[in-house]
């Protein structure tokens, strides 16, 4: 039980403080100590702290009872009055949607009996559907659960697994269908007056149960406030950020941005080991309120300082202590622990483009409609988009201009996952350009390299296959794509497709073949609202179609409309 006083300040300018008081407890005082105002009265056993931080104090001591003694001013009464405890849910009744691994009800179980925890299951585990499934099992509590994107392509991800595997719906702030039938993201200010309409309880939100944003989204100072009342009264009961440790740094944007959201229930993901890198963890544990120190005292605890000045990290201490911390509130598996993995785990990773690369890709179409009915009779019209392809992947090979691919920038981040934990990648493209710039962008990890101009390729396996300083090969599919052994990759990443599915199978099982020892990750980079959409569908769920069309096994009428679908 905490208690709250309210009078006349006497240990800190300010005219009124707030008295807190409650049974002794090493958590208690360290979780009263992290902020950055506040006096203990000994012969009263009570802790002296600014009224304005009566936010923090109720933050802080979301899993306990608060009372209030005497009088308080309405907004403190409000405040402590408004907030919402909820009761434990068993999830012995839930209802999975798709059927959970066994590793998968256990982190279900786990989520469950932790209302705050960090799920840092290495990729290709499901971390998603178990986030998911955690946060249904809870709808009965509150309206809404919010989903924050450290990457903001995620969204779309989010979306698509959300359907997937519940029965809910799911709503990214601030989108809506624009003229040409597409969803579209708009403004800050877009984003600011659909959350106002959601937290005024309009019918129209009442049934999407998760809210979807990116964590850029909090740098708003207006969305931010929205988003902590929404917390705060209950409305939003439960927060998940996705890639949680690209908010680490505690001085950036958007590591500050991330402790607005006060919600009673948190959960934060990412399959990336941040122990490797102690200061990495304060501001996660310090978001999910494990850690209550300042910044330079947990520095002072676990870090060696030297160096000029003695401002640099040169080495760590305690650490057994901050991996006892860190194991208190975080759920780890690895593949290797795992045993009932399919062979293969088949993920889309759905990108945004930036700004210039999207008129670009708007330009090539616009030129490609403008020839359309010329396109349509050619002997093979797919050869004829291919302009419309390379545009998604490396803007570089039409323009001399403009040189950006928001997949590469993707890949970068799928690539430091995956190799994280000693792992090793295969990427694959289409063209040898695309590959060319992912040699140079994934340069920090030795690349193997393999096209159709790569005279010695069993070199380039070998280097891969047995030199753990090689982290990644990367190649055209039509030099890497069939013939080869590449066991020792886990993860398989496609920048873009083969529009025949069967070269897209031979490129996966140059990795999934004899001598493969646990399961595969196949990663597919697509471009939202692009042809890489309906590539996508047409490979993966019609591929007979595609190669019909190659083929000219395909009537003329089908055959105009296909191509019209393509294009868009």
């Amino acid at each position: 039980m905490i208690t709250i006083k309210q009078k006349k300040a006497t240990n800190l300018k300010t005219k009124e403080s707030l008295y807190v008081s409650f049974p002794y407890s090493l958590d208690s005082v360290s979780k009263i100590k992290s902020l950055p105002k506040r006096h203990y009265i000994p012969a009263t056993h009570e802790w002296e702290v600014p009224v304005a931080e009566i936010n923090n104090v109720i933050a802080l001591f979301s899993d306990q009872e608060i009372n209030i003694s005497g009088k308080v001013n309405t907004k403190v009464a409000a405040k402590v009055e408004n907030r919402v405890m909820f009761d434990k849910v068993d999830g012995s009744d839930y209802t999975f949607k798709t059927t959970p691994y066994q590793h998968q009800i256990e982190g279900f179980n786990y989520g469950l009996a932790h209302n705050k925890f960090l799920l840092g299951d290495e990729q290709g585990l499901g971390k998603t559907k178990q986030a998911i499934d955690i946060a249904v099992s809870r709808k009965s509590q509150f309206k809404h659960t919010l989903i924050v994107c450290g990457v903001n392509g995620l969204k779309w991800n989010w979306l698509n697994e959300i359907g997937t595997h519940s029965n809910e719906k799911g709503h990214i702030i601030g989108s809506f269908i624009n003229a040409k039938g597409e969803m579209e993201v708009g403004s800050v200010k877009d984003r600011l007056k659909d959350l106002n309409l959601i937290a005024d309880g309009q019918s129209i939100y009442s049934k999407y149960y998760f809210l979807v944003t990116n964590v850029e989204t909090l740098r708003d100072a207006a969305i931010s406030k929205k988003l902590e009342d929404m917390c705060t009264n209950g409305t939003i009961g439960m927060v998940i950020i996705d890639e949680i440790h690209k908010c680490k740094n505690a001085q950036s944007q958007q590591g500050k941005a991330i402790h607005s959201l006060k919600s009673y229930y948190k959960m934060a993901l990412t399959g990336t080991p941040l122990m490797n890198q102690p200061l990495d963890l304060y501001n996660v544990l310090k978001w999910l309120d494990v850690e209550h120190h300042s910044f330079y005292q947990f520095r002072n605890r676990y870090c060696v300082m030297g160096g000029y000045g003695g401002y640099e990290v040169v080495g760590y201490k305690n650490l057994a202590e901050l991996r006892q911390e860190l194991d208190n509130v975080m759920l780890r598996r690895l593949k290797s622990d795992v045993l009932d993995l399919p062979e293969k785990v088949h993920t889309t990773e759905y990108v945004e483009m930036t700004a210039k690369q999207t008129l670009l890709y708007k330009q090539v179409r616009d030129a490609i409609r403008a020839d359309i009915d010329k396109i349509k009779v050619s002997p093979n019209p797919l050869a004829q988009l291919i302009r419309l392809r390379q545009a998604t992947g490396w803007t570089g090979i039409l323009s001399s201009s403009i040189a950006e691919s928001a997949k590469m920038d993707r890949m970068v981040e799928l690539v430091e996952d995956a190799t994280a934990e000693g792992g090793k990648a295969i990427i694959f493209s289409n063209w040898e350009e695309v590959t060319k710039i992912a040699k140079v962008k994934l340069k920090a990890y030795n690349p193997a390299y393999i096209t159709g101009t790569v005279k010695d390729r069993q070199k380039e396996v070998d280097k891969f296959q047995n030199d753990s300083k090689c982290k990644v090969i990367i190649g055209t599919i039509g030099a890497m794509g069939t013939g080869l052994t590449l066991t020792a990759g886990q993860t398989v990443i496609f920048l873009d497709e083969p529009w025949n599915k069967a070269n897209k199978d031979q490129a996966e099982d140059r990795a999934h073949r004899i001598g493969t020892t646990g399961t595969v990750n196949i990663i597919t980079i697509v471009c939202k609202d692009t042809i890489d959409e309906r590539i996508r569908e047409i490979v993966d769920e019609k591929g007979e179609m595609a190669d019909m069309l190659v083929d000219g096994k395909i009537n003329k009428a089908d055959r105009s409309k296909m191509v019209d679908w393509l294009v868009g």
